[in-house]
């Protein structure tokens, strides 16, 4: 064979493969899962080939459908960037680049996104997944090395071929159980329902899929294997379910409802074996029934819950708080101490003494308020200073310091809430829809109960003065609805017709020729108006 045509061939073997190479596995939250090469736990991407060897360098890989051209993978170690015939190869998602050729400058977000691998043209997308909302040492990959169709894998499969193995029922307690919860403890949707807690003991994760519950009524619910979010309990923590019969809203909400009456509960695994039960008794308003102890034979009524916490836990109070300030789309706002520009939020301290926020829990989602904890080690840093504020950056990053959270903000229909360190007693919390670009969404005045948009953002300084965005009505606009968020009345800029929905488009009530609506009377979340000429709004009571 002549020189050329060998060249031609090696070409061909390296980069003539892509519509051969697969994202075929991701783990978002890897805790004590694989290690890298540094013995560290990091996200990762493994690219599955079909063809013959490819080396993966001068390829792209991206987690923003906006920069397909990201992250290019270098070309300085074929050894590390090569990917043999119907083989694995994983790359770290780490942020580390640093660290070797298959170590990615981005890292992945647990509650989803798009990732990419893309050609040596940074244009051309070779495969991409979109991948939903993950739980720490699950992956989500396709049913087969290469299948089209994707699930989670409780046994991760790392460099390996894909396939599930269903494991043996672990032990589990029924933990705490609240049936008569009228004000205490809200879902998603700002509703006040029963609810069960389960803990678990073991020095690993379980996985609740397939499990189920049954009631000595005969009711009986299993556990969704579609999201492990809500499914999977890691050691020595605990899970809380609503008994609302409310399936459609979230897939930690349960098809039967418990009533105020004694009942047994019964916990079975995936093979329909009996790990555990429990028999609950009916209590007054707002207390719940659980073990004296987590996982003990003994059981009391709790005068304070403890939601998804132990039930040794000790409430802890707060002073007064306020998320003061929140933006997030940062294009040429803000930098953080790395020069970048990164969502961040503000809090403020309106009283006369200093208030160390080490221990507190910020989290952007609701259903798991102790997402991030401000961290212990530097009080001169996490301390907010009398009548001050201090700024966080919600970026993912916490190797940047002790105020960059371990998550990212949305800016679509998001929530940031602070408990105090029982991560249960809520300081503060805010919703939004939206905002622009290097617009903050702040209280008109440090601490007020008013809510506005600021063109002219104030990080980790006072909000009185700034300059308010006000959009002036158009001529051709139809209907404008203010102000939002509310915690009273709105109103809409002409009288009209209009429904009123939850979030989840249940009906709430709806009105005829209106100027005004008083949602004084509503739980606190997001509602949808409708109007008959088919406009829709989002409406955030706070």
């Amino acid at each position: 064979m002549k020189p050329i045509f060998i060249l031609i061939f090696l070409f061909i073997s390296l980069f003539g493969n892509s519509q051969n190479l697969y994202i075929n596995e991701i783990v978002s939250e890897n805790v004590d899962g694989q290690q890298d090469q540094f013995f560290e736990r990091d996200d990762w991407i493994e690219i599955y080939n079909t063809g013959g060897i490819t080396n993966l360098a001068g390829y792209y890989l991206s987690d923003d459908p906006l920069i397909p051209n990201k992250w290019l993978i270098p070309n300085t170690n074929p050894g590390a960037t090569t990917v043999l015939p119907n083989s694995h190869i994983v790359f770290w998602c780490d942020r580390d680049p640093e660290q070797g050729e298959d170590h990615a400058d981005f890292s992945l977000n647990i509650d989803g996104e798009t990732v990419m691998l893309v050609a040596p043209d940074g244009v051309t997308v070779i495969d991409s997944i979109t991948f939903p909302q993950m739980a720490p040492d699950i992956s989500y990959g396709r049913t087969c090395d290469g299948c089209d169709s994707w699930q989670y894998f409780n046994n991760v499969t790392f460099e390996n071929d894909n396939g599930e193995i269903i494991p043996d029922p672990e032990l589990l307690f029924i933990n705490e159980v609240m049936v008569n919860n009228t004000s205490y403890w809200s879902d998603l949707n700002g509703e006040y329902e029963p609810w069960f807690e389960i803990f678990n003991p073991n020095s690993f994760n379980v996985n609740l899929a397939g499990y189920s519950v049954t009631l000595s009524n005969g009711s009986e619910w299993t556990f969704p294997s579609d999201v492990p979010f809500y499914t999977v309990i890691l050691p020595g923590e605990f899970k809380l379910f609503w008994a609302d019969g409310e399936v459609m809203e979230a897939g930690n909400h349960a098809s039967f409802i418990l009533e105020n009456v004694n009942t047994t509960l019964t916990l079975k695994g995936n093979d329909g074996s009996t790990i555990d039960t429990y028999n609950y008794v009916a209590t007054n308003a707002n207390q719940s029934y659980g073990r004296q102890t987590d996982g003990a034979p003994t059981s009391i009524v709790f005068n304070s819950p403890t939601p998804g916490a132990t039930n040794s836990l000790i409430i802890i109070p707060s002073p007064t708080l306020y998320i003061n300030e929140v933006l997030s789309v940062n294009v040429a706002d803000a930098t953080d101490e790395a020069g970048q520009t990164e969502d961040w939020f503000e809090i403020y301290n309106p009283n006369n003494f200093p208030v160390n926020l080490a221990g507190y829990y910020i989290s952007d989602n609701p259903e798991n308020p102790r997402k991030w904890q401000v961290p212990f080690f530097d009080a001169a840093g996490t301390t907010v200073g009398a009548n001050d504020w201090i700024l966080f950056w919600a970026d993912e990053d916490q190797t940047q310091g002790i105020t960059h959270t371990s998550f990212r903000l949305s800016n679509n229909l998001e929530a940031l809430r602070v408990t105090t360190p029982d991560g249960i007693t809520l300081v503060d919390q805010i919703s939004w829809q939206g905002m622009d670009p290097d617009t903050s969404l702040g209280r008109l005045t440090d601490g007020s109960p008013e809510w506005v948009y600021f063109l002219q953002t104030t990080p980790d300084a006072s909000n009185n003065g700034a300059l308010v965005e006000v959009k002036e009505s158009e001529s051709n606009q139809l209907i404008s609805v203010f102000p939002n968020p509310s915690n009273g009345v709105i109103y809409f800029s002409k009288p009209t017709d209009y429904t009123l929905m939850s979030s989840t488009g249940a009906f709430v009530f709806s009105g005829k020729n209106a100027s005004q609506i008083d949602l004084s009377p509503l739980s606190n979340g997001i509602y949808l108006i409708k109007t008959p000429i088919g406009e829709t709004f989002r409406i955030i009571k706070y």
